[in-house]
């Protein structure tokens, strides 16, 4: 497994992710709960019944997709169809509000543009320029809609400057969302990686351990690996010679992996892998195994200590007890390995 492989797996949903699609959300629900409550007591002015249907499709789609976004997105989970077709009944939300009014020049219109511009940093390619074209869609329809009640023109130089200025703000978002979604993807590279090895990074690694921890019946292990006689190699053939070395380590770590086991540099020469749903004999087996592979495709040698997670036990508890083995492990003689045994409870 790559570096980029071993990173991937940190893709979790953090406290800021969460915190920004509740925040989303509340702005969402605001806008179309106070619409929905301006149309009902009058104080927006609407057309025929039109306005009825408008309120009970916003209400509803909104109140389901609230129940989404809690359920699903803020749990790090999305359905696929689902998050497809979010865009456009946002967009068709739009639509009915303008048609309730009866006015397709009224200032709600500027939601199409606010639409376009926030999921310029979620969609992108193919998918925006669907999306795109149908928001300039749905300005043509809301126009024929309402000229068909008789409350406005069919074609005028206003709908032809509105729906050219959907096309501009597309492209100019697209743009934008672009470069953000870069310089965000780059940000966090810079954050969560280990930028001498390319794999995840303590502070990451202590994050997502914390997550495996919240569970009091989650099993894992916990792997301590340090490089033997470090200092040596880097005081006879250099520091970069020992940055390369750290490299190495890390790539033939990380290619012995599971998919779901999580690697880091623990800092200096010593690196850090969890593991989910193992015992201590198979945590051993892969510490036996990952220190044979160093040994063969690398010009150092590791130490490795093991411990396995108790019935509630911390993560910090694990950590410790992985470390005090390793350190065992290096008094005996280095390059083995050697685990502890689980920490047994007392009533």
């Amino acid at each position: 497994m790559s570096g980029a492989r071993a990173l991937a797996q940190w893709q979790a949903p953090s406290p800021e992710r969460q915190r920004l699609e509740a925040q989303v959300l509340a702005l969402q629900s605001a806008i179309a709960g106070s619409y929905c409550i301006l149309l009902v007591s009058g104080l927006v002015p609407s057309t025929g019944e039109a306005w009825r249907w408008a309120v009970a499709w916003i209400a509803c789609y909104h109140l389901l997709h609230a129940c989404y976004v809690v359920r699903w997105r803020m749990r790090g989970r999305s359905v696929a169809s689902i998050e497809g077709a979010t865009p456009l009944l946002d967009i068709t939300c739009i639509t009915s509000g303008l048609v309730a009014v009866g006015n397709p020049s009224s200032a709600l219109w500027g939601i199409f543009l606010y639409a376009l511009v926030s999921y310029s940093r979620r969609i992108f390619g193919r998918r925006y320029a669907v999306l795109a074209v149908f928001v300039a869609l749905n300005v043509l329809v809301t126009r024929l809609l309402v000229a068909s009640s008789g409350s406005g023109p069919r074609m005028d130089a206003d709908l032809l400057i509105a729906v050219g200025l959907v096309g501009a703000v597309a492209t100019v978002a697209s743009a934008i969302g672009r470069a953000s979604r870069d310089a965000e993807q780059r940000a966090r590279r810079l954050a969560e990686t280990d930028s001498l090895t390319g794999i995840a990074n303590r502070r990451v690694f202590l994050e997502r351990l914390d997550g495996w921890a919240s569970t009091a019946a989650s099993r894992f292990a916990v792997l301590m690996l340090d490089l033997d006689d470090f200092k040596r190699l880097n005081d006879e053939f250099g520091h970069l010679y020992g940055d390369s070395v750290l490299a190495q380590v890390a790539a033939v770590l990380a290619e012995n992996l599971r998919e779901d086991d999580m690697l880091a540099r623990y800092g200096g020469e010593e690196f850090v892998i969890a593991m989910p749903d193992v015992t201590l004999d198979d945590a051993r087996v892969v510490a036996d195994r990952m220190r044979l592979a160093v040994c063969e495709a690398t010009p150092a040698t590791v130490s490795i200590g093991c411990a396995t997670r108790a019935a509630a036990e911390d993560a910090q508890s694990v950590i410790r007890r992985a470390d005090n083995t390793l350190l065992i492990a290096k008094r005996s003689g280095k390059n083995r390995v050697f685990a502890a045994e689980p920490l047994r409870r007392t009533a």
